[in-house]
């Protein structure tokens, strides 16, 4: 029987195309500078087409650029779930018509690996209301999720996440306040794409292969 050798090169290129496929990881981004430094392909969804005090439907279907998602609010058991647009009429911002709803995005198109925007409170008619605490939670296309608290919003408080997999969903609420609500509010959605970036681990058998296939080379040479 004839028996079969590898040569250096096709064990190097083996070893690349057997390696196991690295955990997507998310990044938070607290500083709006940061995080568009870290997408391309940026486009805002400013909400100004939204009217002004309008209770809304339970779910819209809207457009960011390239990119297009579906925004919508979710209750608890047993209670109806409405979209609500706060702000003024010059800048609409995009809110929930119940203090406990979840403001909900998802059903991402396929290039959208970062989400972000201004993050804050308002009371009971649309106005912003000061020192709140809003919790973010994203879900990307690996399962991966992450929880972060951010207190003392202000609507100039921008938060994005990066992930190296497409978003799944991003969720946004209020923490209510002892004796008192408060209705969890977005501005500016700022979607965007990132490159695909090979992992440190890959770098490292990349480096490896090309350091056998060049040592094979030389070997060549001289004989």
């Amino acid at each position: 029987m004839k028996r079969e050798y590898f040569t250096a090169p096709a064990l190097a290129l083996a070893a690349l195309l057997s390696s196991p496929a690295a955990q997507a990881e998310i990044t938070f981004f607290n500083s709006q500078a940061a995080y568009l430094a870290a997408i391309s392909a940026t486009a805002v969804d400013k909400f100004d087409d939204l009217p002004f005090w309008a209770q809304g439907p339970s779910y819209m279907e809207r457009t960011a650029g390239d990119h297009n998602y579906v925004a919508w609010s979710v209750a608890g058991p047993g209670q109806n779930s409405t979209l609500y647009a706060a702000g003024s009429a010059e800048d609409s911002w995009l809110s929930t018509n119940q203090s406990s709803d979840y403001l909900t995005f998802g059903y991402f198109s396929d290039k959208v690996y970062g989400i972000g925007g201004f993050f804050f409170g308002t009371d009971e008619s649309g106005a912003y209301k000061a020192g709140q605490t809003i919790r973010l939670n994203v879900l990307d296309a690996d399962g991966q999720e992450q929880l972060i608290l951010v207190d003392n919003t202000n609507p100039g408080s921008f938060f994005g996440f990066v992930s190296t997999s497409r978003i799944d969903t991003f969720q946004v609420s209020a923490v209510q306040p002892n004796g008192d609500f408060t209705w969890v509010t977005a501005n500016d959605l700022t979607l965007g794409n990132v490159a695909a970036v090979p992992e440190p681990a890959s770098y490292a058998l990349l480096l490896a292969g090309l350091g056998v296939l060049g040592a094979a080379a030389k070997r060549r040479s001289r004989a």
